[in-house]
């Protein structure tokens, strides 16, 4: 079965809020997967090995930092499907409560989903 896992931002804004809210909502553990955004960079090998078990890759990204799609470069992905929060006309700002926009984010990553899953 083919799996993607889902890489969301987690940072300390909107944007980053956002992307883990709307990947929390598609994740079934089976098809689309989280992946852990913190235990990447840290050599975490258990949370390396889940991550490399999926098929395809998403980075979920904020911000043009990109800091999701740099975490999957630290362990060698390098071919993933990237999203940006601010591309697509979300203003980035320190209210993480702001949900400002979350439905194009949601549109955003549900389209990426279906495009990997042809």
């Amino acid at each position: 079965m083919m799996s993607i896992g889902v890489l969301p931002c987690q940072g300390s804004s909107n944007t980053g809020a956002m992307t883990t809210k709307v990947t929390i909502e598609k994740v079934d553990g089976e098809k689309v997967r989280t992946v852990c955004a913190l235990g990447l960079p840290l050599g975490i090998e258990g949370i390396i090995e889940k991550a490399k078990s999926n098929n395809a890759f998403i980075a979920l990204n904020g911000c043009q930092i990109k800091c999701a799609s740099r975490a999957l470069q630290t362990i060698g992905v390098q071919d993933f499907h990237e999203v940006n929060v601010t591309e697509l006309d979300i203003k980035k700002n320190p209210n993480q409560k702001d949900e400002l926009g979350i439905e194009s984010v949601r549109m955003k990553l549900e389209e990426t989903i279906r495009s990997i899953s042809r």
